[in-house]
Order: structure tokens, then C-alpha cells, then sequence
């Protein structure tokens, strides 16, 4: 699975930037059927143009066919034709909503931040949405002391993992990872010193990891009870970015350099690559993996978009190939459901990337 997506000015999803300052005109591919057959290699890529405008906080596939984006003001769409069409959901609040995370074809969860604005839900915290009829209805209910609840995930209908947010506090933590074990009615902070880059964290296999304080990651095997302290070579000046795990054993991180382990953290290696951060960060199979960086230029003293390119290692991250650049491309929120399969969106402009 990959969210990075957790998720810029001209790319508002794009989360990290690569900037060039010897921008070469010449190697970019404008051509968008171009594009969409050689952007990847052996990757297929096609793109449906809606007929609304959205820029999605966070979306989710249960399977190859039934998905959900949320956004802004409540705003939650379904689609059961993988993208094809789209049905917006009546969410029942007006909240800014930024995670979704679905069991199944029904039971599923949302939440949003919390607004004064004179809507219902201004001035009563952050929102918890749950249905139990793949989104037909939505049950609410509202936290008066949270700000924020992002990263849903849950292991089953009543154990569940959220970053959350309190208000801001001088001299004190303000966001936590917390857990649920009753379907996310109460919610218990745990004890760490995390530091989630994003807002984020990843889960593979219901092992969780995220980024903590001082280079380190924590690991947590048993829905968030107990979890355990990773080292890594990240040095003091920087911190741990982005985390993506293959599976249980092999995975990535970020931080100025990209590092690799084989051993689920215990260990981890160098990688030379030429990019700087996760974008849209994934693997096929333990060595068929590629990664987007988005592409700003100076002009003057201001950064200009340019597009993006992708990067490709067919060896397990020894080494990457890269493309020339587009720039009549732009993934938004993107999501793998499957390791041959993802999805991504933007504005008007859904994507289907699958493998040949």
C-alpha cells in the first residue's frame, strides 16, 4: 500500500520538491499519449477527466473497482468502476476532512479537522465519520478537545490506529499517535515522542511504523500496544521524512539520503540515488520499484514548476534510471491497492497506472 502519499503552489499534492537550477528544455516530453505510454517503462498509464473540480486530502481503494476520495467541506465521493464515474456521498458535516480508511465494501472511517466557522460542526473539535453501508450513511461524532485526526487506520471494527492533534500548548506536544479498541468512540494517546513528518506513518502487514524524535523510528506488531525503538544512520542535523515498507522485512526511508533494510529496521544501508525524497514511492516486486520527483527551475529569483520525472530500479534500489521530463503530467493523492496497480487524482484529472 502506498499513501504518500501522504500528499506546492502549481501541484498541491506533490509533497516534496526537485529543483533544478540547469533546466534543460530539451529533455522534456509534452505529448501527453507520449506520456502516458513512456512516463514509466512497463507501466501502463491512463487518465479519465471528470466532470468536477477536486483536490483530495487523502484517498482509498478497497479492492480494483471501489475506491473513496475526501477533501474539503465535507466532501466525500465514491466511485464502484474504478474511477470511471464518481458519486459524491452526503458526509453530513462541512468539515475539512483529510483521511479515509475503509475495512471492506462497508465498514469505513473518515475524519476531519476542526472549524470555528458557524457551520453545525463549528466550534465542536474534530469529526469521526463511520458507515457501515459502504458510505450510503454516516454516522458522526464530534471530539471537542482534538483539532485534528489524521492516518486512520484500523485492523478491525474496533481496533484502530489515528495521529491526532490537540491544541497548541507552549512547552508541550501537540499531536500523538493514539489508538482505539472500540471502533474510535474514545481514543488513548500513547507515550511517544514521534515526530510525523506529513502527519503520517505506514503500515504494512499490520505492522506499523513511524518517524520519532532523534532519527529513530518506532515499530509497533500487536495494533499499537507495545512498540519497539529503531535506530537509524540518519545523521543529527537531519530527520527521518518519509517511511515506506515492501513488507515486514524490507523497506525505505528517507532523509537527505535514501537508506534501505532488509531486516524490518534492525539494519540498515546507504542507497546512492538521484533524487532527494519519496514522491510517489513504490515497488512491484522486491526489486521492480520507481519513484516521481516534481521539477521547479529559477526563474529570476522565483521557482517555476516544470513537471515531473520518474525515477526506476529493476534491482532492488542499486541503481536508477531516469526519464526525461513532463510536463503535461501532474499525480495528485495516489494509492496502491494492489502491487500491479494505483490511482491517482487530481483537480479534474483521475489516473490508472498498472502494470503491462
Amino acid at each position: 500500500m502506498a499513501k504518500l502519499r501522504i500528499l506546492t503552489l502549481l501541484c498541491a499534492t506533490i509533497l516534496m520538491i526537485g529543483c533544478e537550477k540547469d533546466f534543460n528544455s530539451n529533455d522534456t516530453i509534452s505529448n501527453i499519449d507520449t506520456v502516458l505510454t513512456e512516463f514509466l517503462e512497463g507501466w501502463e498509464i491512463s487518465k479519465t477527466v471528470c466532470d468536477f473540480d477536486l483536490n483530495p486530502r487523502d484517498i482509498f481503494f478497497i479492492n480494483s473497482d471501489i475506491g473513496f476520495m475526501v477533501a474539503f467541506n465535507g466532501c466525500i465521493y465514491k466511485t464502484i468502476n474504478a474511477g470511471k464515474s464518481w458519486h459524491k456521498q452526503n458526509s453530513g458535516t462541512t468539515l475539512h476532512l483529510y483521511s479515509v480508511f475503509f475495512l471492506n465494501e462497508n465498514i469505513g472511517f473518515v475524519s476531519g479537522r476542526a472549524s470555528n466557522d458557524l457551520s453545525d460542526d463549528g466550534g465542536k473539535g474534530s469529526v469521526l465519520l463511520r458507515t457501515t453501508n459502504g458510505g450510503e450513511t454516516w454516522t458522526k461524532k464530534n471530539f471537542e478537545d482534538y483539532v485534528d485526526m489524521k492516518c486512520l487506520h484500523f485492523f478491525n471494527e474496533s481496533q484502530g490506529l489515528a495521529i491526532i492533534y490537540t491544541p497548541d500548548i507552549p512547552n508541550s506536544r501537540d499531536y500523538y499517535i493514539s489508538k482505539t479498541s472500540d471502533g474510535g468512540d474514545n481514543w488513548e494517546f500513547i507515550d511517544l515522542p514521534i515526530r510525523p513528518v506529513f502527519g503520517k506513518y505506514y503500515c504494512v502487514d499490520n505492522v506499523v511504523f513511524i518517524a520519532g524524535e532523534n532519527q529513530n523510528i518506532f515499530k509497533s506488531t500487536d495494533y499499537g500496544v507495545s512498540w519497539v525503538t529503531l535506530n537509524t544512520p540518519i545523521p543529527a542535523s537531519q530527520n527521518v521524512m518519509n517511511i515506506y515498507f515492501y513488507n515486514q522485512n524490507i523497506g525505505y526511508l528517507d532523509g537527505t539520503n535514501l537508506y534501505k533494510t532488509i531486516n524490518g529496521g534492525l539494519n540498515w544501508k546507504t542507497v546512492d540515488v538521484p533524487f532527494s525524497f519519496f514522491d510517489d514511492f513504490h515497488f512491484y516486486n522486491e526489486m521492480d520499484g520507481f519513484n516521481t520527483d516534481s521539477v521547479f527551475a529559477y526563474e529570476g529569483d522565483c521557482e517555476v514548476f516544470k513537471g515531473i520525472r520518474s525515477y526506476q530500479t529493476y534491482d532492488g534500489g542499486e541503481s536508477w534510471h531516469k526519464s526525461k521530463l513532463v510536463d503535461t503530467l501532474c499525480f495528485g493523492r495516489s494509492y496502491f491497492p494492489q502491487r500491479d496497480l494505483g490511482y491517482s487524482f487530481l483537480n479534474t484529472e483521475f489516473y490508472t497506472i498498472k502494470k503491462k
